[in-house]
């Protein structure tokens, strides 16, 4: 069922570039209706979002039910055929959480797909846990359909990686809410599924170190960037093993596309930010955390090649974007809804850039389930 097929097998379809396309659309409109209001005995109203729900249902079926993906019909399949225990996984170099949740899963039902379904729950309930947290802030339509248009495709080849930074996204939650502790743990949890999700600590520091303003941020990490630059021939000669095949991968350049991709968020949370009376300073500050660091994490992608798997660590930006949106429709109803539509849009030309680059890549199109259905 799970077999990998010849590269000149994985071609353009525009029935998948439609499901994909109305997925994402979905995902913007589906959290923001049937949100049912229960009243229990003690009077205590608890609201249920079905909207939200059925978008999470249809997130988690399409991710955990696929045939799809380079890395779910290679590596990550040969893993969970081995997983009878930790001493016998195929590959020991996968970090020790992916590999235990391997294991638990193998020995409570040896079926792969139950554990695509698995995972495809703890990778995108987390996003909806924390947008629907911030609902009242951040409107969640937005939030849950950029996520789905950035971030959620790519998933479906790179398991391990987006789960991983599912868990990451909450490290944010945790700094936002001043609780220093628990955001480490939460970095430590996710590194535990991908190593890469260390490179969190640079903006719990950046937010820790708060007499520190954008400016200096921007200027060590360029200066980082530059050092890194230079030395990136000789850091991608340490890789071994499963790495190892980016020894070879040369920069490709400074990475003009990532600027496309940040300006916008930039001038919308510059313009949020100059209307808004109750912009609060703390989001603020946040909100240029992230996003100086999600350019930075982007850029060093073209300059080390195996470090942009490392971007999705920038997830909370679409947070910033929602926020940013909330704040200017409060001051203009009519501006805020030309400004919706802009970033649906925005969106799904990120999602349309994505597919373009990655199907053939990724093997993600045409898409497939494991019932043999093909679209």
């Amino acid at each position: 069922m799970y077999n990998l097929q010849p590269d000149v097998n994985y071609v353009w379809s525009i029935q998948t570039y439609v499901l994909f396309t109305l997925v994402t659309i979905f995902s913007f409109i589906l959290p923001n209706f049937w949100k049912v209001k229960l009243v229990r005995k003690s009077k205590v109203v608890t609201v249920v979002p079905i909207g939200l729900i059925i978008d999470v249902v249809i997130l988690v079926c399409l991710k955990g039910f696929s045939n799809v993906g380079r890395d779910v019909l290679s590596g990550y399949h040969i893993g969970f055929e081995s997983a009878t225990n930790l001493s016998n996984y195929s590959d020991d170099s996968v970090e020790l959480g992916y590999r235990v949740l391997n294991v638990i899963v193998h020995n409570i039902w040896d079926n792969y797909t139950f554990f695509l379904v698995i995972v495809a729950i703890f990778t995108v309930t987390p996003v909806a846990y924390v947008a629907w947290k911030y609902r009242q802030n951040c409107p969640i339509g937005i939030t849950m359909g950029l996520y789905t248009a950035i971030y959620y495709f790519q998933g479906l080849s790179l398991v391990r990686i987006y789960l991983a930074a599912s868990i990451g996204l909450i490290v944010f939650d945790k700094l936002i809410q001043n609780k220093k502790n628990q955001a480490i743990l939460y970095i430590i949890i996710a590194s535990l599924f991908h190593r890469s999700m260390l490179i969190l600590f640079l903006p719990y520091i950046m937010y820790r170190a708060k007499k520190f303003s954008k400016g200096i941020y921007t200027i060590i990490l360029i200066v980082t960037f530059f050092i890194l630059y230079i030395l990136s021939s000789k850091i991608t000669s340490t890789f071994s093993g499963r790495y190892e095949v980016y020894r070879n991968i040369q920069s490709a350049g400074l990475g003009f596309q990532q600027l496309i991709y940040i300006l916008p968020i930039v001038l919308l949370l510059v313009y949020a930010r100059k209307i808004s009376v109750n912009f609060s300073p703390d989001v603020y500050r946040m909100s240029w955390i992230i996003i100086i660091f999600s350019f930075f994490i982007g850029e060093l992608g073209y300059v080390i090649t195996i470090l942009g798997r490392a971007q999705v660590a920038s997830l909370p930006v679409i947070f910033v974007v929602a926020y940013s949106l909330e704040k200017i429709t409060k001051r203009s109803v009519v501006l805020g809804e030309v400004i919706k539509i802009l970033t649906i849009i925005y969106g799904l030309v990120r999602l349309y850039i994505y597919l373009v680059q990655y199907y053939n890549i990724d093997s993600i199109m045409p898409y497939s389930t494991v019932w043999g259905w093909i679209f």
